[in-house]
């Protein structure tokens, strides 16, 4: 009954005064509806690949090659003869092999390149928690020619998911269907749209090249340090007596759930997290909500003189402290309810915008029962951090003092300006934040990468051989529109292929380095504009010694200048130097200038680039960028003339720059959306109080116009209190994005510098986003007739 009468006057009290509801409810909706999408998405990467239900026990072997003087590359990828030895550990429950490709699927008259196409072994489906609608776990990949599909690929080529025994063609072969799972989730790195067994690739086992994943469940948790053990005694029996002088070469087994976040590993299946990102978003979730419930706690004790008379007449009648305190309980209880609901409301409506924005699938199903109590916990810790101290605050007036007019008007202003001062330093903070990011990301896109990847399309060239791809190539360049055509072995600007070069002429006979190196087209360095600094170019004869019988090969090298400085040469010092590099012996043809071929968060180290026709991964257009569509089109004409039964697909390179940095675009963009919430949410509470001081102030602002004070005069006396408080923040709040921007900026070995004109720019839009919001109260107030107000009071 009590209860019942606590929120009936709560009731009437948000309808009485509809301003000051409306600014809570709205407020907090907007703070709950970003936690909640916050929330989802922090659960999504701290969980990764954390659903198997044998996660505790599931490692990923990682290969750390280094030699003498040069820093330990880290790689993902693996001999395929190392899964087979495993096997024989006492402490490996299983193993599989992973190896990714590109395929071209067919079924009926529908056909797609599929970039998301695995091979693994038996125990796959046996070994991650990747559940099938059809099919038997354990023998799906039993045999050579067998595929399993995602439901999402059973429904585009089928129509249905009931396909059990039915073939499909693969790259031209036919594979039977052997089992449909689940379409993977979005919180794991091994995403895939089909598997197909390990059997059909036909590999040999061998410890040559490292091109695949390996993973392993151990019989126990506890068995990690000695699989470790294991693994470097493996290294001394396979290739002990093979490593040269001052290599090192080791396996790390790398947990699975740690992968996304914790990885050192290059080449993995997907770009990682980063934990620093998600720390970030973690503290913009709960500031959000924090400043949200700032407002309520700021606009709640401003009104204590307009409801002081209120509290002096029921204490007066009798009401004890302890009643007065629930009252404001049910009234914070109510404005939360509300708010939690519209919030929720918000949050599904925008949970697909925000699903495209950070290419995730969430959902807040009712499967998701994290989220609800999540939903449950803040409600609570709302309704009370928001409602505590106000209704210790405004109970606690003593009632004689109240009906004799005695209530200080600037009770708990102090407090009041603190909470301003924290919500707009965070506002400042997230501006500066969003500022650096957005700069930083510029510099990556127009900085001079030595080479011009500006409007150059990219095609898949796995189905080509040398001879096909000089008559592709020459059709080409017959097309208006295109200017340059050549192929490279993977993408200019991610390259990662590991090799290593020996018998340096010049240098002692143990002498080697580990270099990174691409093969190439004869046309590669003019297609992507990379300069020579000594040298020359490829010649036809040039490429006419590549292609001679394996004994006769002579290989023709180029070096970048990084690779030339640590081998102690000068550019014009290095030409005509003889090397081998993997097996393949040559000379230095020419040095070019650095250009990027990796993220930005590296410096440029030394890279080799070597004219090979064994097989490409991408052919390289480079287009006027004119007319694109007609340009295109006359491509895809072409490319069916001579692969007819392969799908016709490209991209830009540029996407592939960008995909290097799409973790730092996809935070940006989160982060610039919800700072703009922080700094709505922050005006929303500055414009509440703002109305209550004018409100407060009536009797002031008329005597002064009474004795001729101008509008302009009385618009800048109301503003420049709230105004000296944005300063304040902005000088606490600028030291911290300082610090934070910087430690961030160290992450990029190239970056732009942290420029004062930033923290000028972002003070300058605080204090004009905050000037703005209170004028809209403080004009109101000058502009009133002096003669109203003052009978008002």
């Amino acid at each position: 009954m009590m209860w019942r009468n606590y929120l009936k006057t709560a009731v009437r009290n948000l309808m009485k005064r509809k301003l000051y509801s409306v600014i809570n409810i709205t407020g907090l909706a907007a703070g709950i509806a970003c936690f909640i999408l916050l929330a989802l998405y922090l659960q999504n990467e701290w969980t990764y690949d954390k659903f198997h239900a044998n996660a505790a026990e599931l490692y990923r072997i990682r290969l750390d090659y280094g030699e003498k003087d040069q820093p330990v590359t880290h790689t993902a990828l693996t001999p395929n003869g190392l899964a087979p030895v495993m096997k024989d550990f006492p402490e490996v429950k299983s193993v599989v092999r992973i190896y990714p490709a590109t395929s071209t699927v067919r079924y009926g008259d529908k056909a797609a390149n599929e970039k998301r196409f695995i091979y693994s072994d038996p125990a796959f489906f046996s070994m991650f928690s990747f559940p099938l609608l059809s099919g038997n776990a354990a023998t799906v990949l039993n045999g050579p020619n067998m595929v399993v599909l995602s439901e999402s690929m059973a429904r585009k080529y089928f129509g249905t998911t009931d396909i059990v025994g039915k073939l499909v063609k693969v790259d031209n072969k036919e594979y039977q269907v052997t089992g449909v799972a689940l379409d993977p989730p979005s919180n794991t790195h091994l995403k895939f749209d089909f598997v197909a067994s390990y059997a059909s690739l036909g590999k040999k086992d061998g410890w040559d090249a490292a091109n695949y994943y390996t993973y392993a469940q151990l019989a126990d948790k506890g068995t990690a340090a000695g699989l470790q053990v294991r693994l470097t005694n493996l290294i001394k029996e396979q290739m002990g007596s093979a490593l040269r002088s001052g290599v090192t070469l080791g396996f790390t087994p790398e947990q699975l759930q740690d992968i996304h976040l914790h990885s050192i590993a290059q080449n993995s299946t997907e770009q990682g997290g980063d934990i620093r990102y998600n720390r970030i978003l973690t503290v913009v979730a709960i500031l959000l909500l924090l400043i949200a419930c700032i407002n309520f706690m700021n606009l709640a004790t401003a009104r204590s003189a307009e409801r002081s008379r209120e509290i002096g007449v029921r204490k007066a009648m009798g009401a004890i402290r302890g009643q007065l305190f629930w009252q404001f309980i049910a009234e914070s209880t109510l404005i939360t309810f509300c708010a939690m609901v519209l919030g929720v409301l918000l949050a599904l409506v925008l949970l697909p915008a925000f699903n495209s924005l950070a290419a995730t699938r969430l959902s807040m199903g009712l499967g998701n029962a994290r989220i609800y109590t999540w939903l449950a916990a803040v409600f609570f810790c709302t309704t009370f951090l928001a409602g505590t101290y106000p209704a210790l605050f405004l109970s606690g007036f003593k009632p004689v003092q109240v009906l004799k007019g005695r209530v200080l008007h600037m009770s708990g202003g102090n407090i009041r300006k603190g909470l301003v001062v924290f919500q707009f330093a965070a506002s400042v903070f997230f501006i500066i934040c969003t500022l650096v990011v957005g700069n930083q990301l510029r510099y990556i896109q127009h900085k001079k990468l030595g080479m011009d990847r500006s409007q150059v399309l990219v095609l898949s060239g796995e189905n080509f051989n040398s001879q096909m791809l000089a008559s592709f190539k020459s059709r080409l360049q017959q097309q208006s529109g295109v200017q340059m055509v050549s192929a490279s072995y993977d993408s200019p600007v991610a390259v990662g292929g590991g090799y290593s070069i020996s018998n340096l002429e010049g240098k002692p006979a143990d002498y080697s380095i580990n270099i990174t190196a691409i093969p190439v087209e004869k046309d590669y360095l003019r297609t992507m504009g990379i300069s020579l600094l000594a040298g020359s170019d490829l010649t036809d004869a040039d490429i006419q010694d590549v292609l001679k019988p394996e004994k006769d090969q002579v290989f023709h090298f180029f070096l970048n200048e990084t690779a030339v400085k640590y081998l102690g040469w000068t550019p014009e010092a290095a030409l005509g130097k003889r090397m081998v590099m993997n097996g393949r012996a040559g000379t230095i043809k020419g040095v070019m200038k650095d250009f990027h071929f990796a993220s930005m968060k590296s410096k440029i180290t030394p890279i080799v680039v070597f004219p090979e026709y064994n097989w490409f991964g991408q052919i390289l257009v480079k287009t006027s960028g004119k007319n694109d569509r007609q340009v295109i089109a006359g491509i895809e004409g072409i490319w069916k003339d001579f692969l007819p039964a392969v799908p016709f697909n490209y991209h830009f390179m540029d996407e592939d720059f960008n995909e290097l940095y799409q973790s730092e675009f996809r935070t940006s963009t989160i982060l610039s959306t919800f700072s703009i919430v922080i700094i709505g949410v922050s005006c929303l509470g500055l414009l509440g109080l703002a109305a209550f001081t004018a409100e407060q102030r009536t009797r002031e602002v008329g005597i002064r116009k009474v004795l001729g004070a101008s509008a302009a005069s009385l618009v800048a006396l109301l503003s420049k209190d709230f105004i000296r408080l944005v300063l304040i923040a902005l000088c606490i709040a600028s030291p911290l994005a300082w610090y934070a921007m910087h430690q961030w900026l160290e992450g990029f070995a190239y970056h732009a510098g942290l420029s004062v004109w930033t923290f000028l720019l972002a003070g300058a839009i605080a204090i004009m986003i905050a000037l703005l919001t209170v004028s809209l109260q403080s004009v109101k107030a000058a502009l009133m007739d002096p003669v109203k107000s003052l009978r008002s009071e």
